[in-house]
């Protein structure tokens, strides 16, 4: 009896030992399977912007997963299609057919754009590119690129807007009715076609449009709009911006050097005459317009058939009290 108890003793003490002596007791990461994602409508560094999708927003992920043969290697991309739930700040993102990480621990990198289809959208997975056709009615965007695994899974991603915003404020310095009202305004010469490169640094479009396939258009929401006689601007102020239309900033980034090119329709000839008038103005912003923010500009209509771009503000890109930009 004696003997056991000495037995059962020293294989206590041993377990003890083995269970201390160089044991690990860092936990290790537990493993996902499944690709879960939230996804917001993303901020610029110059404006905030967040226009607060309400409804469900249809987007696509392209997706491209490690081989297996080398570290950093990657296979084909794959695109997919997903929703966006709606509402502000992140909302849950929906796959239509649910993604699962590799069992393997290779990295899987995902990125997200928007519009997802379309005959202005066309994806090449062997390119690894999506390219779009400004409408100037569309917002395009697009998520960084994300990298995550079983380990180490990617949980949020950011919508960021990669075209500029344009609206404006049409007035005039005179008392006296020369212009009559704004018809429209037109953005002519636009490169519409633009190319979005996945697994890219820098998050922006890129100008591939043909020579001589530039585009006209039409600012939104813009028709027959007074011009109102601001006399005092210091107590008067100056009316609402109207409208918009949303520009690609490559390669025509309305700088000095490569201006902006609006025609404007006016039911007067700018000298009191019944007569719908087509006047050509060049518009140059300091620092050229910018990804992601919204340029007002203003439009002085003064006697003498001349139109002049007279400031440029910038706000932010959709004001939540007025509604949001048609997606």
């Amino acid at each position: 009896m004696k003997q056991s108890i000495r037995i059962i003793t020293a294989l206590l003490l041993w377990g003890s030992m083995s269970c201390s002596d160089g044991g690990d007791n860092t936990p290790h990461p537990v493993p996902v399977r499944d690709v879960s994602l939230e996804g917001g409508i993303g901020a610029s560094t110059r404006a905030v912007i967040n226009s607060g999708y309400k409804s469900d927003l249809d987007v696509c992920f392209a997706r491209q997963d490690e081989t297996g043969l080398e570290a950093g290697t990657y296979g084909m991309w794959t695109f997919l299609e997903a929703t966006r739930t709606g509402g502000s700040g992140n909302r849950p993102i929906l796959f239509t057919i649910p993604q699962l990480y590799k069992d393997n621990g290779g990295n899987t990198r995902l990125q997200g754009f928007y519009p997802a289809a379309g005959e202005d959208v066309t994806k090449d997975a062997f390119g690894g590119t999506v390219t779009f056709t400004v409408d100037g009615a569309t917002d395009i965007m697009a998520t960084p690129l994300l990298t995550g695994n079983t380990y180490s899974p990617v949980t949020t991603c950011t919508f960021q807007h990669l075209l500029t915003q344009l609206q404006f404020v049409c007035y005039s310095d005179k008392a006296a009715d020369k212009w009559g009202s704004v018809v429209k305004i037109e953005i002519t010469g636009v490169h519409a076609t633009q190319r979005l490169a996945l697994a890219t640094e820098a998050l922006a479009l890129a100008d591939v449009s043909a020579v001589g396939d530039e585009k006209t258009l039409t600012v939104n929401d813009f028709s027959d709009v007074p011009i109102e006689t601001v006399a005092d601007m210091d107590t008067q102020g100056l009316p609402d911006a109207q409208g918009y239309v949303l520009l690609p900033v490559l390669p025509v980034n309305g700088t000095k050097e490569s201006p902006l090119h609006l025609q404007i329709t006016t039911t007067k000839d700018g000298e009191g005459n019944v007569q719908e008038t087509v006047s050509k103005v060049s518009l140059s912003i300091d620092g050229g317009v910018k990804a992601g923010v919204k340029h007002v500009i203003s439009l002085c209509f003064s006697e003498g058939n001349r139109i002049e771009a007279v400031s440029v503000g910038v706000k932010e890109w959709a004001d939540q009290e007025q509604g949001e930009i048609p997606v």
